[in-house]
């Protein structure tokens, strides 16, 4: 009786998979056949332009064209799981007149390029809108400095001991002339170090703005850093395009110095490597008889020169 029980519920299982598997096959067969059929749809296209003529620049827009067509079932579900095809137009190929301001296409003569993207057994019926417009301009070049976009932090005792060096240090950028015009120097995208204690070595992009093409895209770049001490020495100040016949008395006619220096560095740094002076042209503009104190001369490997007193009092003397 248990055997029985067994072979009817084994039965009734092949029975139920034998009907799914005809239903599948049904639903196969009828979508196959239903997208065999022709049907009407509206497909979107977007045209790129595109010149290999020197010296033209088209901006991006959006002109997006809507077509409808007539296509079998196949070639519409195709083209909407990838929802927008592109075609390209050369300005080389369109009137001379329209290459420098603006340009206006008919989208009647993109027919044939649309035809060549869809399948030949496709038929277009319409393409909306009639006209597609594209900004034209001339294109241009520059060259501009590069420079960096850094958040620094240091170990105790560690600084930045130079300039930091770029290679290159300039890119040429290239584009419309409108926005090429707008841009002095370009920016290596954003970077943060930490507690650095050693001199860093890296390599970045270029943050690039739109509608701008930058040559090279990626810079290198060199941060030094050393340990670092803290200097001090007195010098005298100088004075310099005082007229014959005149003295400008400073007080005090000597000023402290504090600066940093790497640590390897700091015997070699003499009071002789220093030029602090006072223009006597400066003295014609100063309210209170204050002048500044300028330091004109300095080691390349000293930096964060601060004067003590940054102003000193002035006499003329005839």
């Amino acid at each position: 009786m248990k055997e029985r029980k067994i072979i009817i519920q084994k039965y009734h299982i092949r029975k139920h998979f034998a009907f799914l598997v005809f239903l599948v096959l049904s639903l196969t067969f009828w979508l196959m056949n239903k997208l065999a059929q022709d049907y009407e749809t509206v497909l979107k296209i977007s045209p790129k332009l595109k010149s290999s003529l020197s010296g033209i620049y088209s901006d991006a827009a959006d002109n997006t064209l809507y077509v409808q067509v007539r296509a079998s079932g196949f070639f519409i579900l195709g083209k909407k799981f990838s929802e927008t095809g592109n075609i390209t137009v050369d300005i080389k190929d369109l009137p001379e007149g329209q290459h420098r301001t603006g340009l206006k296409i008919a989208t009647a003569n993109l027919r044939d390029k649309i035809r060549d993207d869809f399948d030949k057994n496709v038929r277009i019926l319409s393409i909306e809108p009639d006209t597609i417009y594209f900004n034209i301009s001339e294109y241009v070049t520059k060259k501009v400095p590069v420079r960096g976009d850094f958040s620094l932090s240091f170990k105790i005792e560690f600084r930045q001991c130079a300039p930091i060096q770029f290679f290159p240090d300039s890119v040429t950028i290239s584009g419309s002339q409108e926005y090429v015009a707008k841009i002095n120097s370009v920016a290596l995208s954003p970077k943060k170090y930490e507690n650095i204690n050693k001199t860093v070595e890296d390599i970045s992009n270029i943050a690039v703005k739109q509608n701008i093409y930058v040559n090279p895209s990626k810079i290198r770049y060199k941060i030094p850093v050393e340990r670092c001490t803290e200097g001090m020495m007195s010098i005298p100040v100088r004075t310099v395009n005082v007229p014959q016949g005149n003295k400008l008395v400073l007080l005090p006619a000597k000023v402290d110095i504090k600066y940093i220096v790497p640590l390897k560095d700091y015997s070699s740094v003499s009071m002789n490597d220093f030029h602090a002076e006072v223009d006597f042209n400066d003295t014609k503009t100063s309210l209170n008889r204050h002048v500044k104190v300028k330091i004109v001369r300095h080691p390349a490997h000293v930096f964060d020169i601060r004067v003590e007193p940054a102003f000193v009092e002035f006499l003329i003397q005839k």
